[in-house]
């Protein structure tokens, strides 16, 4: 186990070093920086000039309302006032509202420039909110009464098993076994290009001889891997906290800062949450990240050159990501001996066990017994590829042929 923790820390350190490692763990956050955080920066310290509006029509609204500045204009007419249109500079706009707005909805708006969707969006969220505020004084219809018209029925599914009646949502289920999939695929990422680029420099660095003589491949290997993954948890978590960061900042703006719409969903959210068998899915997504890592260490074991790692690493790939694509069709066609079996499958079980777990009542021994398979699975894997790294380190610029493979699995 020494040997382990020797190599573990010794592989990371070599990757904290490492420049490239810093560019690619900093680069995502650094995109998500660009495409949310700098232009609501830019937004809110930007001095933005506000768009004149000449207002024909009897509805009042506010003087000025975010970026607009209303102006009323009673009795003129819509010809006479486009000519201040193209004498006057950028900023000014004409809005002809209707003659009844209790029975017109048509809004017309005349401009000589392009407005932004964003500014039209703006537009039409103040012109809705305060047509509704002029219908509802002219109809007497108070705000309660309008929520309560407005309010769509809610349906909740429970789902009833020999445990108990619990929450039940296919939509959450399907999100979450996509969430996993796709994590896992980010993970295998990073952590396999640095276990297949790893295993690659050991097979023409003669340094690991000397470990050889102290440790068994099964420890050397199994110490790379950890390493590659922990490595791979930092990245996640920086990543992980940006994407809160920057989808916080984006769901605020296209909220337009309704803190009850915030709070509404903030509770749907947490409504949720507390169905999801995280301790599964948990071990699930741990021992499906250890399948996959040693399946890249032993591609790597199998390879002599970088050109080679493309193909394998595909391949590899494969299962999880059609795993991914198939998987909210399979959910929503329900319980069925595909969804079944793929669950059992040791490639696919840790997205789709997960997401039955969620969607439908699965006994707790059923889901025993996909976590056994799944751990065997592991613990085959990593013998697989310890034997392969055992003899891929003897060929220095060579490649194991598929004779040879086939012999060493055979053992």
């Amino acid at each position: 186990m020494r040997a382990t923790w020797i190599v573990l820390w010794r592989e990371i350190l070599i990757r904290l070093k490492n420049w490239r490692f810093w560019v690619g763990t900093l680069s995502f956050p650094l995109l998500i920086f660009l495409v949310t955080v700098l232009p609501a920066l830019i937004a809110r310290f930007s001095t933005e000039r506000p768009i004149q509006v000449l207002v024909i029509g009897e509805m009042p609204l506010p003087a000025q309302a975010e970026s607009f500045r209303f102006i009323p204009v009673p009795g003129a007419s819509p010809d006479s006032l486009k000519t201040l249109l193209k004498e006057e500079e950028e900023g000014l706009v004409v809005l002809v509202l209707p003659r009844d707005p209790l029975e017109g909805d048509i809004c017309t708006l005349y401009t000589a420039f392009s407005l932004s969707s964003e500014k039209m969006e703006e537009l039409t969220r103040i012109l809705t909110d305060h047509f509704r505020i002029y219908r509802q004084a002219a109809l007497k219809v108070t705000s309660e009464t309008l929520a309560r018209v407005l309010t769509p029925p809610k349906v909740q599914v429970y789902k009833v098993s020999a445990e108990g009646t619990t929450r039940y949502s296919a939509g959450l289920a399907t999100a979450v076994g996509i969430f996993i999939g796709m994590g896992l695929f980010v993970l295998l990422l990073g952590a396999g290009y640095q276990i297949l680029s790893s295993v690659l420099e050991e097979k023409s660095n003669r340094l690991v001889e000397y470990l050889l003589l102290s440790a068994a491949p099964t420890r050397i290997l199994t110490g790379k891997v950890l390493a590659g993954l922990v490595l791979s948890f930092f990245q996640m978590v920086i990543w992980g906290l940006t994407l809160v960061m920057g989808g916080g900042l984006a769901f605020s703006g296209a909220l337009g800062g309704d803190i009850q719409r915030q709070q509404a969903l903030a509770e749907a959210v947490q409504g949720q949450l507390h169905t999801i068998p995280w301790v599964w899915v948990a071990v699930f997504s741990l021992l499906g990240l250890m399948l996959y890592a040693f399946l890249y260490a032993a591609a790597g074991a199998t390879s002599d050159s970088v050109t080679e790692l493309s193909p394998l690493s595909q391949a590899i790939q494969w299962p999880l990501l059609l795993a991914v694509i198939v998987l909210p069709t399979l959910v929503a066609m329900g319980e069925g001996p595909i969804l079944t079996v793929l669950s059992h499958f040791p490639l696919t079980s840790p997205v789709y066990m997960p997401a039955r777990l969620i969607a439908t009542p699965v006994p707790a021994w059923e889901a025993a017994i996909s976590l056994g398979i799944l751990a065997l699975a592991v613990v085959g894997t990593e013998r697989l590829a310890a034997r392969l790294y055992k003899h891929a380190l003897l060929l220095y610029g060579q490649k194991l042929s598929w004779k040879a493979i086939w012999q060493i699995i055979r053992g």
